[in-house]
């Protein structure tokens, strides 16, 4: 303990039992009044002074969290109010650190929605498998999604058989709309099991990519194939995709499974046959890119 906390600590008690004992204020405020002066082991708050923590230390303090995965990543971090709350300190340190680590790459402000950290660089196999946003902007599009409906349900026939589990195992269902430079591009309907994903329901996937959350998860995806196939699309497809009724479009079915070939997420995706090449698993093994689809006619 610094001679400044001491000073100032001492200060300002001696000064509030003068005041209390010359009848000044009661002994209900005296409480209150202290509870103002808040102490911790990173910082000291007399009134709207604070002491002993730089918002480059606080910035640390957050890395750390993030680190130990004390934040967890696909979850907005609290907000700055619950942050200065948390750390005894000035909602403007908190601002200050956080527009540090946004500069730095670790954070992103989404505007509504809050402040996210992003992926940290974490490679678990030879395997990169590039996902379909991150082939879009290499070919120069800017891309994103709009959650159309999330949920749980139990498996049921279909998809017991397709994760190998039992009918009344929980999985989570996403149904979004992908675009490019915000014209429509495809229609996901992804499943995968609702406990391979802590708070699964609360992740926002219109910033997080579902591969990103696996790779953080330690879920090691080892092999993804595709099953094409055509279609048409009707009503809501149609309007999705901004397509007129009957318009002939690819289907694909996208399996992602581990090295012991247990299935981690099963997609089903309508998508635009101009962009339909995006689907395919896009591996980079040992430099080499290789694509590994199968066609069904």
């Amino acid at each position: 303990m610094s001679t400044t906390f001491i000073f100032y600590y001492t200060n300002f008690a001696f000064r509030f039992l003068f005041l209390f004992l010359f009848g000044i204020i009661s002994s209900e405020n005296l409480i209150c009044y202290f509870l103002r002066y808040t102490v911790s082991s990173n910082s000291v708050i007399l009134g709207d002074i604070t002491m002993d923590l730089s918002y480059q230390q606080l910035a640390e303090i957050i890395r750390e969290k993030i680190n130990s995965n004390e934040y967890v990543f696909g979850l907005a971090l609290p907000s700055e109010r619950e942050l200065a709350k948390s750390f005894n300190v000035r909602r403007s340190l908190v601002r200050s650190a956080i527009e540090q680590l946004c500069t730095e790459g670790i954070l992103k402000k989404y505007h509504g929605k809050g402040t996210y950290f992003m992926l940290k660089d974490i490679d678990f196999s030879s395997k990169h498998f590039k996902g379909m946003s991150e082939l879009l902007k290499k070919a120069g599009y800017d891309p994103s999604s709009k959650i159309l409906n999330t949920m749980t349900r139990k498996a049921g026939y279909k998809f017991s058989k397709i994760f190998d589990v039992s009918e009344d195992t929980e999985i989570f269902q996403v149904l979004r709309l992908r675009l490019g430079n915000e014209q429509p591009i495809a229609i996901e309907n992804t499943y995968i099991l609702h406990d391979s994903i802590p708070d699964i329901e609360n992740i926002d996937f219109q910033i997080y990519s579902l591969y990103d959350l696996f790779r953080t998860n330690n879920i090691k995806i080892y092999d993804i194939s595709h099953v094409f196939s055509t279609t048409k699309v009707h009503n809501t497809d149609a309007r999705f995709l901004n397509l007129e009724n009957d318009t002939s479009v690819i289907y694909v079915d996208v399996t992602s499974s581990l090295i012991d070939n247990q299935v981690v997420e099963y997609t089903e995706v309508i998508v635009r046959p101009e962009f339909s090449k995006y689907y395919t698993d896009g591996i980079f093994k040992n430099g080499i890119y290789q694509v590994n689809a199968q066609f069904v006619i």
